[in-house]
């Protein structure tokens, strides 16, 4: 923790400055030089920060112009996407979320609760989900190409997280090619024993698929007959935040 103190300190006084040596950041900080040293390093080779290759100062990079951008751009999401998820959940009486990507996982940003039942479940905002085990999550995978999901796969090594959870390799591609068929996704008790989601991408302008929005309910609520119902309602509710996102599908004139 005393280290991830000391990196965002640094972060600081080099926004602060502007530009700046590893002595003066020192002298800035209060931080050893050597400590410094190690910090700029790691900051540098995680795109962070970047150095002159001339005055050997350091500044702040891209990187983190990036992240801003992703804050704004998540807020503005946010502020869109409200009413839409508050009509989702007055149509069905179930929770509704916006959940986003973030690495190997999803994060939930946003959550409409149903006044018909107090259920919290795993899709509060903050929660971070893994996305072979979630309808907002497997949408996502469902995008990729088959090199990029088997890297995926790898790197992650699915467990079964209840015993309804796909973690084979031919269960998990059937169960995104129907996604790309139905156009929504399901989480089948998958995430959590008893709860059933089901979920639809949202599209920025550029067409690129950006984040899901999902209906959460309990198993005996939402149950099969109910499923391709929800998933036209979930469908339109993503495709209204993407038309005000900007999106435009491509057969639109």
């Amino acid at each position: 923790m005393k280290s991830l103190l000391k990196a965002i300190d640094t972060i600081d006084a080099v926004a602060e400055a502007g530009s700046v040596g590893i002595r003066e950041l020192s002298s800035i900080t209060g931080f050893p030089p050597s400590t410094i040293h190690r910090i700029v390093t790691a900051l540098v080779e995680k795109n962070y920060f970047q150095q002159d290759p001339v005055t050997r100062r350091y500044s702040l990079s891209f990187r983190l112009l990036e992240l801003g951008a992703r804050f704004q751009q998540q807020t503005h999401l946010t502020t869109i996407a409200l009413p839409h998820l508050e009509a989702l959940m007055a149509a069905t009486r179930e929770s509704v979320n916006l959940a986003v990507p973030d690495g190997d996982s999803m994060v939930y940003l946003d959550s409409v609760q149903s006044h018909y039942t107090m259920l919290q479940l795993f899709t509060r905002p903050g929660a971070r989900v893994p996305l072979y085990a979630t309808g907002v999550g497997k949408l996502f995978l469902s995008q990729m190409e088959e090199s990029e999901l088997e890297a995926y796969l790898h790197r992650t090594k699915p467990t079964a997280i209840t015993p309804h959870t796909l973690v084979a390799w031919e269960d998990i591609l059937k169960d995104l090619e129907m996604i790309r068929q139905h156009g929504y996704a399901v989480d089948d008790q998958e995430m959590e024993e008893g709860v059933r989601c089901i979920a639809a991408l949202i599209y920025e302008h550029q067409g690129n698929p950006t984040a899901s929005v999902s209906i959460t309910g309990t198993a005996t609520r939402i149950t099969p007959d109910r499923i391709r119902q929800y998933g036209n309602l979930v469908n339109a509710c993503a495709q209204a935040i993407s038309g005000q996102l900007g999106y435009k599908p491509a057969n639109s004139k």
